[in-house]
């Protein structure tokens, strides 16, 4: 039993930053409950002082969210010491849900830095793969778009975003109107995010506009 629930523990953490946030919520509300209920079975005077059971969680929520809340309780030893527990237990929530976030939020950033996210443009011209010729192909389209008041150039090519992205901007500095998205993935598979127009993905462009250096 004890290994089934383990394995189904780790599915859980698998999932990611949602499932990560809703173990620390259930923690939370888990330490809430578990306090406020002390504090009514133990000390009668200090529970009725502050409202009761709803009182009591009231206060423990608080404690959780700001642990400086507590500076200022007063009561019996072990209603204050139910308190500090409900405190300590909030920093150790606050900090883990801090370092969810960020590490979410870092992944988020990482795999969009790989430039496989998912691409929607419509009347845009595609370049497939990448060579030196690539630079005068986007070039050209660039001065051809100059009259357009917004344009699109993709470049889709088997290499890193973040250097075709540099390299483009090193050679040409000044792309006026038109935007240059780089992506990354294989050409002749039309790369992860590209998608079909009425099939809800994206539009290659007007086949006779699409380049291959």
């Amino acid at each position: 039993m004890r290994t089934r629930f383990r394995y189904w523990f780790d599915g859980t953490m698998d999932r990611g930053t949602p499932a990560l946030i809703s173990w620390l919520a259930l923690s939370s509300v888990v330490l809430i409950v578990l306090a406020s209920t002390l504090v009514v079975l133990f000390t009668d005077t200090d529970a009725e002082g502050n409202g009761g059971w709803l009182g009591v969680a009231w206060m423990s929520l608080l404690r959780t969210l700001d642990p400086g809340t507590m500076g200022g309780d007063t009561g019996g030893p072990m209603f204050l010491g139910l308190m500090l527990a409900v405190t300590l237990g909030g920093i150790f929530i606050v900090s883990a849900l801090i370092g969810v976030l960020t590490t979410g939020l870092n992944q988020k950033l990482q795999e969009l830095r790989k430039g496989r996210s998912q691409l929607i443009e419509h009347g845009h011209t595609i370049v497939l793969g990448w060579s030196d010729q690539v630079f005068t192909v986007v070039a050209e389209l660039v001065e051809a778009n100059q009259s357009e008041r917004r344009s699109c150039v993709v470049v889709l090519a088997d290499r890193d975003k973040i250097s075709m992205e540099d390299a483009i901007r090193a050679r040409i500095p000044d792309s006026g109107s038109t935007r240059v998205i780089c992506r990354s993935g294989n050409p002749l598979a039309g790369g992860p995010g590209t998608r079909q127009p009425g099939h809800g993905q994206v539009d290659h462009g007007a086949a006779a506009r699409g380049r291959r250096p």
